[in-house]
């Protein structure tokens, strides 16, 4: 390739000789994808010179083809995101290549770009600069290191990755979040969770919440990186509590109890249910916040024990939920009483599946509303 080109329709890049070749023998399609291309367009507009590749290849041949590609590669790409030009076509050819690449060392890089869309109102996201975010996000998952991307996800950004969360599209918004799972995951292995500040952010607490809340298309990945930043630190929990995340928790699991593929939805549900019951034991804002919302405990109740059982739906951590409400609040043991918790209780006990955490739970349980069981 000495002349590369890319197909505006498609994005793919071509040599120019032999993308002339294929159009001139009538073909109206991209070559990889088979897309038609628009009739009406000249080549001018269909192919627009890929002038970042033009440059490496060039570098390439005068180094006498001694170097690697993307040897030569990273100072360029370094180079166009540190001057975040205006310029979409060479930051989208940029991004391309680095995706190709996942080279070390550009996740504070790529969040600089990324965060630099944070201000543009809703009349201002033109289809270029959303395509420019989503390129952005391919880049910074496909990083080599997590422990790099979580050393960029730094406190000082918070306010920015808020307004993401809330205002752009659901695959930015998915991306985000699995890029906050990611790195949290990745403090938590070296127990360095600490040095996550971001969970710290009621504005990116409180984003997440509210996709949680919403049971939409990114309210899974959200749940994910919400249980993830709340695993291992008594701080971001707080935060969670404040921006709330007990309320959104809660939907959540009402929402995932009633879904039809209850299956597919298991191992979140019990995530989602493991989450709760640590904010519900270690916070106690966070029991406060159950108390308050109507026919929480009723939610609960209904997890204890379903139909097929299984050990992986969350019946431990809602067990476990209720045992901790339950030694604190009368009301909720008259709750769960009325919502019928006595009979999924005997119905644990009896199953087979049951693990020994939830049956020795559910003994203390029946034990505790053991006078409110006689009166009734």
């Amino acid at each position: 390739m000495s002349d590369p080109v890319t197909l505006s329709t498609t994005a793919r890049t071509y040599d120019r000789p032999n993308i002339h070749r294929w159009l001139a023998a009538g073909h109206r399609t991209c070559p990889v994808t088979m897309q038609p291309l628009p009739k009406s367009e000249s080549l001018r507009v269909l192919l627009v010179p890929n002038l970042t590749l033009k440059h490496l290849i060039d570098r390439w041949l005068l180094t006498g083809r001694t170097l690697s590609i993307s040897d030569l590669a990273l100072p360029t790409l370094k180079d166009n995101l540190l001057a975040g030009t205006d310029n979409t076509t060479v930051m989208e050819e940029t991004l391309r290549i680095v995706r190709s690449l996942s080279p070390p060392g550009f996740c504070a890089l790529l969040l600089r770009q990324l965060l630099r869309h944070s201000t543009h109102d809703d009349d201002d996201r033109a289809p270029a600069h959303a395509l420019l975010v989503e390129l952005t996000l391919d880049c910074l998952l496909a990083s080599p290191s997590a422990h790099e991307l979580a050393a960029a996800l730094h406190t000082g950004i918070a306010s920015s990755v808020a307004v993401l969360l809330r205002r752009w599209s659901l695959r930015v918004k998915t991306g985000l979040c699995r890029l906050i799972h990611i790195a949290a995951d990745a403090m938590a292995e070296q127990q360095q969770l600490r040095s996550m500040f971001l969970g710290r952010s009621e504005q990116v607490m409180g984003a997440l919440a509210a996709l949680v809340h919403d049971g939409g298309a990114a309210s899974d990945a959200a749940l994910g990186a919400m249980s993830s930043l709340c695993s291992s630190d008594q701080a971001i929990r707080e935060t969670a509590v404040a921006a709330g995340a007990v309320d959104a928790l809660l939907s959540y699991i009402s929402y995932a109890g009633h879904c039809r593929k209850w299956p597919p939805c298991a191992a979140l549900l019990s995530r989602a249910l493991e989450t709760l019951e640590l904010v519900l034991v270690s916070v106690d804002a966070g029991r406060q916040a159950m108390y308050a919302r109507y026919g929480a405990t009723a939610v609960l109740v209904k997890m204890v024990f379903r139909v097929p059982f299984d050990q992986g739906s969350g019946s431990d951590h809602a067990i476990g939920s209720l045992l901790v409400a339950c030694r604190e609040s009368a009301a909720v043991r008259v709750d769960a009483i009325n919502a019928g918790l006595l009979t999924q209780l005997l119905l644990l006990l009896q199953s087979q599946r049951a693990s020994p955490r939830a049956k020795a739970n559910a003994l203390a349980l029946l034990k505790l509303l053991r006078t409110i069981w006689a009166r009734h």
